[in-house]
């Protein structure tokens, strides 16, 4: 397993079920191989797959290395002749990721319907990351996004692909007998949710304040259609009220600004510059400081300005550079501090933590 969640040779918890479903396609896989190459059977034998189990044997370095054991038993006074099937069947799974990064056809190796298996592995990988199935092989059997996506929209009965995700939104709808809420992202799209208990009172708390805009963020499992469109929630797993200056909420807003915004001038954001900007403030910017105002500029940039009595405080931020120009004025003593910062260097960003600190005294 590759990506950085992965450096410290750990694996998250969530990750796990997954694994729990690669056992599942392991073995329909199998049952495939054995009708394939025995035509005159309707059906596997009896016990086919009885106390066939993928065991986590352990754990190594170089990322994250998974051992899994192979458990199989044998009934009666004969031996288990089935084991072939499940080495072809892990062969079969390792080429038919293969085949998706190559843009083959991989219903050879894996027959329609059991691709939608595909739907339950993997899908809380994140941009950077990927399970290599086959590290020391030629194959390039690297499970990501972008291959999950191809494997899933292959199969005959699946036509949405099932991906971790957050968004961010209001709350307009719900409705209690229905036991539904819908959310609105920035964009205006609507979509519609299970309203279920844990999370009701902070759902409601939005709904109820929906007239001042509140927000929230909303974790879970989201189906996404072709064109990579949230289309509905399987599941949400954590909801919280956002501050009213959440800058990533702010910065989504941002990126439907079109070209001439501003009184026929104004120049338009790239969502992918408002995307790493979000990222890296959330990573660096100081959590007990108090939130800057945002505001977009004519030029294309962003002005970050923060209220307090006494200063005058401002980070000009240049997107395209990655950079950004701190001022702060002291009216009691006319003391003024200015900066210019590398917003993908750590130190600068302890830099503007710390006199954003010493400002507000936290």
């Amino acid at each position: 397993m590759t990506g950085k969640r992965f450096d410290d040779h750990t694996i998250p918890l969530e990750l796990l079920e997954d694994f729990a479903a690669l056992e599942e396609l392991f073995i329909e896989v199998a049952k495939w191989i054995y009708l394939e190459e025995n035509p005159d059977r309707k059906r596997v034998p009896r016990g086919f797959n009885n106390k066939v189990e993928l065991k986590l044997s352990s754990i190594e370095e170089g990322s994250t290395i998974l051992n899994f054991l192979l458990v199989t038993a044998s009934f009666g006074l004969f031996p288990d002749d089935n084991y072939q099937y499940f080495e072809k069947a892990k062969d079969n799974i390792i080429k038919s990721i293969d085949a998706a990064n190559n843009g083959k056809e991989v219903t050879q190796y894996i027959p329609e319907n059991l691709l939608a298996y595909f739907n339950r592995i993997g899908k809380r990988l994140r941009d950077d990351e990927a399970i290599d199935f086959s590290p020391d092989s030629a194959l390039q059997a690297k499970l990501n996004k972008t291959t999950r996506k191809k494997l899933v929209l292959a199969s005959s009965n699946i036509s949405e692909v099932t991906l971790e995700t957050t968004i961010r939104g209001t709350i307009p709808e719900a409705d209690k007998s229905k036991r539904t809420f819908t959310i609105m992202t920035n964009n205006g799209q609507r979509i519609t949710a299970k309203l279920l208990g844990v999370h009701a009172a902070t759902i409601l708390e939005a709904f109820n304040n929906y007239e001042s805009q509140t927000r929230v963020l909303i974790s879970g499992l989201g189906h996404f259609d072709k064109h990579d469109k949230l289309v509905s929630f399987e599941s949400i797993e954590h909801i919280s009220i956002l501050d009213p200056l959440d800058v990533p909420s702010r910065l989504e807003e941002f990126s439907n600004l079109e070209a001439g915004w501003f009184n026929g001038e104004g120049v338009g954001m790239k969502k992918e510059d408002l995307t790493w900007f979000a990222e890296i403030f959330e990573n660096n910017y100081n959590p007990v400081l108090p939130l800057p105002y945002l505001y977009p500029t004519p030029l294309g940039g962003i002005q970050a300005e923060w209220s307090f009595e006494s200063h005058d405080i401002s980070l000009t931020i240049d997107l395209a550079h990655k950079s950004g120009f701190y001022q702060s004025l002291d009216h009691n003593t006319d003391n003024a501090i200015e900066h210019t910062l590398n917003l993908v260097s750590d130190a600068d960003w302890k830099l503007l933590n710390k006199n954003l600190a010493d400002i507000f005294k936290v």
